[in-house]
């Protein structure tokens, strides 16, 4: 007989290895009823072990500030940033979600690369804070300082009244089938609503964003235009992209310098 115990490290096991859990699965993988999980998930979430969403629960990712990240891995995000920067046609209204590869971007792009930049993130304002040519709009709302970004009811709502020519979304997780994820739901709220109210829609994927099963879906592949992956994105995962989306551009960076 399995004891309680051990039902929950295997719990916490299937969370840290997935990412993502529902109840019902592990219900049925462990020979318990949906009640017994849903109360070890409660236990497991008071313990910090996991983090309980509907249905289920999630790996809880380590904390990190928006800082450290943008300082991380920066030679790729400057090489992903490069493919982004080839998707701003001049004249565009450009709407750039928060985000340490976005940031990188900010700081390659030239006044009068676009007739407008729109964004959530006020690092990204502030970088881009000396163009005249360009204009510069930052979206109100809720700032997370952790995110670097501003969500929320108000963000949706100016995000709404706009009609850009492109969105740059940022992406938590790529799965071929679910589509681009994001860590939170009012992430993921904001980032679906960028993407149905531009006309064009891009986003770059470091290669571990493969392997990360993200929550929170915000939109399906066949709503991008163009994703801009690494040059070594695992080829598996690039296969499986161009027989389940041929219409996705794909563009890949060239390879970073050790």
């Amino acid at each position: 007989m399995q004891l309680p115990e051990e039902r929950r490290q295997m719990i916490v096991d299937a969370v840290e290895r997935e990412g993502r859990v529902l109840a019902a699965e592990l219900a049925g993988r462990l020979a318990a009823s949906e009640d017994t999980i849903r109360r070890d998930l409660r236990d497991l979430d008071a313990a910090g072990l996991l983090r309980r969403v509907h249905g289920g629960a999630v790996r809880l990712r380590p904390a990190a500030t928006f800082g450290a990240r943008a300082e991380t891995d920066l030679p790729r995000k400057q090489l992903l940033a490069q493919g982004l920067r080839a998707c701003i046609r001049p004249g565009d209204t450009v709407l750039i979600d928060a985000g340490s590869t976005h940031l990188a971007l900010a700081r390659q792009l030239d006044d009068g690369c676009a007739a407008a930049i729109v964004t959530n993130s006020p690092q990204i304002a502030l970088a881009l804070g000396h163009f005249r040519r360009t204009r510069i709009v930052l979206l109100g709302g809720t700032y997370h300082p952790d995110e670097g970004a501003t969500y929320g009811a108000a963000t949706l709502a100016e995000v709404g009244r706009l009609r850009p020519d492109l969105a740059l979304v940022g992406v938590c997780g790529v799965d071929v089938e679910r589509g681009l994820a994001a860590s939170n739901p009012e992430e993921a709220a904001l980032k679906h609503a960028m993407l149905e109210t531009s006309a064009r829609r891009a986003a770059a994927v470091l290669n571990e964003r493969f392997d990360d099963r993200a929550p929170f879906v915000f939109g399906a592949l066949d709503r991008i235009d163009q994703l801009v992956l690494e040059s070594d994105a695992p080829p598996g995962a690039v296969a499986r992209l161009r027989e389940r989306h041929p219409a996705l551009d794909l563009t890949f960076t060239t390879k970073a310098e050790a």
